[in-house]
């Protein structure tokens, strides 16, 4: 494993993926004995929104990367030419290229499942534009390997160790546009030739697109499949909760028939109990008059018995 190789995949991810696997890799880089890489690897930067969706649009979209740099190569030997109407003509393609760029960008987020803000978009359409003026800036953008993102005037050149992951794997500038040809010169078999080498990384890129794709749909597989586990982990879990749940309802149920024949019971014997408190109040009333009646009797006798005396 060397620096720039492990940089490529890294600021190849997505934002969520990087810090894990920027660490991964320092600890691989640790158990290997290399530990000048893998202080290296540690102290690279998570990139911000911007320059990740940068860095993507370099790796998926680099017939465009291309373009933006080819144009500023157009702009700046126009400029050197003092070609107004071609500054001109060049200035408007800037603006159209730009705003599709800007659009072609948020849709590439879409796609990759990190949709970005319309701050972010404009980030990215800044540092498309200093590109465009600055072939180290423009370098840079099409190293894949931004760290942030940038804005250039032209005058001053870009520092690569600001912006850039491992400046040392830029290498030189993009390459100033060619010198004008005569009418008399061919261009046809360069521009095929461009033509196919653009076709090729066209379809290396594809490639690459369609394998990252297929390792994220496999990761999403296995993220199903891990939920599904879970899922029937957790729902046999509910239904052992719903049979206890269930038996303690029903042995609850059965509590409550034993208490309500209880009751029945008990308001029976209330009522039993309530008919012999009436009888023994008659009894009372009845022992009551029994004892008047034998009290006045026996006053009466007392007072016979008094008088004969």
């Amino acid at each position: 494993m060397d620096l720039e190789s492990a940089a490529r995949e890294l600021y190849a991810l997505l934002p969520g993926e990087f810090t894990a696997a920027r660490n991964a890799k320092a600890k691989e880089a640790t158990q290997d004995g290399d530990k000048a890489l893998a202080a290296r690897l540690r102290s690279l930067p998570k990139p911000t929104a911007a320059a990740w969706l940068l860095n993507m649009m370099a790796r998926h979209r680099r017939d465009e990367i291309d373009g933006v740099i080819e144009l500023g190569a157009a702009m700046s030997q126009a400029q050197q030419e003092l070609d107004p109407g071609q500054m001109r003509a060049l200035g408007d393609q800037r603006r159209g290229l730009l705003s599709a760029m800007a659009s072609s960008g948020r849709q590439l987020a879409d796609e990759l499942g990190h949709p970005v803000s319309p701050a972010v978009a404009t980030e990215v359409e800044q540092t498309l534009r200093a590109a465009m003026s600055d072939p180290a800036a423009g370098a840079a953008l099409a190293s894949g390997l931004l760290t942030e993102s940038f804005s250039s005037t032209g005058l001053d050149p870009v520092d690569l160790n600001e912006i850039v992951a491992v400046p040392e794997a830029v290498g030189s500038p993009a390459p100033a546009p060619p010198p004008r040809r005569s009418a008399k010169t061919p261009a046809r078999d360069e521009l095929a030739e461009r033509r196919t080498a653009r076709a090729e990384r066209a379809a290396k890129q594809e490639a690459e697109e369609a394998e990252r794709r297929r390792r994220l749909a496999r990761a999403e597989v296995d993220k199903a499949e891990q939920r599904k586990v879970d899922a029937e982990a957790k729902e046999q879990k509910v239904l052992d909760k719903l049979d206890q749940l269930q038996n303690r309802r029903d042995a609850l149920a059965g509590e409550v028939t034993e208490l309500k024949q209880r009751i029945e019971d008990l308001k029976r014997e209330v009522a039993s109990t309530d008919r012999k408190i009436e009888a023994a109040e008659e009894d009372l009333v009845s022992a009551a008059k029994t004892a008047d009646r034998t009290r006045k009797a026996a006053a009466a006798a007392q007072r016979e018995l008094d008088q004969q005396a």
